[in-house]
């Protein structure tokens, strides 16, 4: 009976000794190598850093907080801080602030008194994302720009309608800077109520605005102000407001850096066009004795704005008349006379009228004799 009990008890523990050695070698399985360390939550270094100064404010711009080192999307706002280098000096903290994981950094910085004046120098900005933690992958990117002082404002800005299009003029004045240009926003407001057909478009071809909104830079020559530019894609019966801002180049530390002046104060111009077309040019007569009748044939006029043209006869001493329809233009460039009285000599001349109603100066004359009928 002992014998027996001892039997018991040694396979007992040989089964007990043999599930641990099993829980053992399960606990181990599929482990292959060091457990990993936490995430730090540290933001990927931002690369697209850029600076862009007007007047005396420096706006920067990169891309939306990236996903941690880890590849861990980012959660909630994101602190970001934002230094100033001028020179080769140290970062200057200007802001700590925050910004939602998709958005967009852009931050306006307004320049102290002493960065906004004097000579220029190189002016470095740069930007770290920072964890919860407040720690950093590293600073991003250098953009840079220029402290000193910003473009001269502009002086009696002002525009005038022309024939080729809207001349935005102001006072000169001296340049600085490797390369100067000149930099137009124009908006299309509205068509003047004194338009009477607001569908015209003089200038284009097109019966809609061509260009409704329009960014450009006007290079100017070097270290001359000219006090005006032409803007040649402006159309006739409109209502345009226009924003114009010097720019400058300047070298620095090895940079080409554009600064941006402040903009003038909004220039508005209703587009009325008061300027006539061409004069007909080309004009020639032929009697038609068969007929009684005189055919009339000039070049066409090559104005897009162009609604037709009107003919006018005179006798050798009389006053000219006009004899084609009164109540609206001819649309070709030919006219039969067969209202002249037969036995006479006659002189016409055309003109050209545009869609305001505007009339060029006479053609120079064609002359013609109409013999009497046989």
């Amino acid at each position: 009976m002992r014998s027996h009990r001892l039997s018991v008890r040694r396979a007992f523990q040989t089964g007990l000794a043999s599930l641990a050695l099993t829980l053992l070698l399960l606990a181990g399985c599929g482990q292959t190598g060091a457990p990993l360390p936490p995430s730090l939550q540290l933001p990927e270094t931002v690369a697209d850093l850029s600076a862009s100064r007007v007047a005396d404010k420096v706006e920067l711009r990169c891309s939306k907080p990236r996903p941690t080192t880890d590849k861990l999307l980012l959660k909630g706002p994101q602190p970001v801080r934002i230094c100033r280098h001028v020179a080769d000096g140290p970062c200057v903290a200007v802001a700590d602030v925050t910004f939602a994981p998709d958005k967009s950094v852009v931050y306006e910085d307004a320049l102290p008194r002493d960065l906004a004046s004097g000579g220029r120098r190189l002016l470095a900005y740069s930007v770290d994302v920072l964890s919860r933690r407040g720690r950093s992958a590293g600073a991003s990117n250098f953009a840079y720009t220029a402290a000193g002082l910003a473009p001269a404002p502009f002086m009696n800005a002002r525009a005038q309608v022309e024939a080729g299009g809207v001349v935005v003029q102001w006072q000169p004045a001296s340049l600085s800077g490797d390369a100067n240009a000149v930099r137009i926003e124009r908006t299309l407001l509205s068509v003047p109520a004194k338009a009477e057909n607001p569908s015209k478009s003089p200038l284009g071809s097109s019966s809609e605005p061509i260009v409704k909104n329009q960014r450009l830079a006007v290079h100017l020559p070097a270290r001359t102000d000219p006090g005006q530019v032409l803007d040649p894609d402006a159309e006739f019966d409109q209502r345009y407001s226009y924003r114009i801002t010097r720019v400058e180049t300047v070298s620095l530390g090895g940079k080409s850096i554009e600064l941006e002046g402040p903009p003038s104060p909004a220039i508005v111009v209703d587009t009325k066009d008061l300027f006539p077309p061409a004069a007909p040019a080309g004009l020639a007569a032929v009697a038609d004795p068969r007929e009684s009748a005189i055919d009339l044939s000039w070049a066409p006029n090559t104005e897009t704005d162009l609604a037709g043209y009107a003919v006018y006869r005179r006798d050798a001493n009389g006053k000219p008349k006009r004899i084609s329809d009164p109540s609206k233009p001819l649309d070709s460039p030919a006219f039969r006379d067969s209202t002249a009285p037969p036995g006479r000599a006659y002189a016409y001349f055309v003109t050209a009228i545009d869609r305001d109603g505007n009339e060029s100066k006479p053609s120079p004359e064609a002359t013609e004799t109409l013999p009497p009928k046989q």
